[in-house]
C-alpha cells in the first residue's frame, strides 16, 4: 500500500473508533496526509490496531504512544539511513512527540524509568545512525 491509502486506512479507523486517542491521532495523520509523509505499513498497523484496541478498553493511552514511539524511531532511523532526510526527521519528530505523551500519562500509573527509556533511545539512534 502507498502512504496515501495507509494514511486513509487511519482515517477511517479514527472515524469509526472516535475516542479521545482517535482525536489526538486524526489531525496529525490529516497533517501528514497532505504533506504525502510517509509511513510504514507495520507502523500504520499499529496505529490502527492501537485505535481499536484503546476504543474497546484493552489498551491505555499511554502504551499507544509507547507503540508508536518506537515504531516512529524505527522507520525514522531506515530513511535517514536510505538518504530520506525529510521523511525521516518527520519519524523521528513523530517519534519523540509520542514518547513525551506517553512519558506524561506514565508517569501518574506506573512505575516505569523514563530516563532510563530516553537514554536507551537516545543511545539507538546514536549508534544506528553512527557514520563507520
Amino acid at each position: 500500500m502507498n502512504n496515501v491509502n495507509l494514511r486513509q486506512e487511519i482515517k477511517e479507523t479514527c472515524e469509526a473508533y472516535d475516542s479521545l486517542y482517535a482525536q489526538l491521532v486524526k489531525p496529525i495523520n490529516q497533517m501528514l496526509m497532505e504533506l504525502d509523509a510517509s509511513i510504514s505499513e507495520e507502523t500504520a498497523q499499529k496505529i490502527v490496531d492501537n485505535l481499536k484496541a484503546y476504543h474497546a478498553g484493552d489498551k491505555y493511552i499511554a502504551d499507544c504512544h509507547w507503540d508508536e514511539s518506537q515504531n516512529f524511531m524505527k522507520d525514522g532511523i531506515g530513511l535517514l539511513k536510505q538518504g530520506d532526510l525529510s521523511n525521516g526527521a518527520l519519524q523521528l519528530f513523530g517519534a519523540g512527540l509520542n514518547f513525551a505523551s506517553y512519558a506524561v500519562k506514565v508517569a501518574g500509573s506506573k512505575n516505569v524509568h523514563i530516563h532510563s527509556q530516553m537514554n536507551d533511545a537516545f543511545k539507538r539512534i546514536m549508534s544506528e545512525l553512527k557514520e563507520e
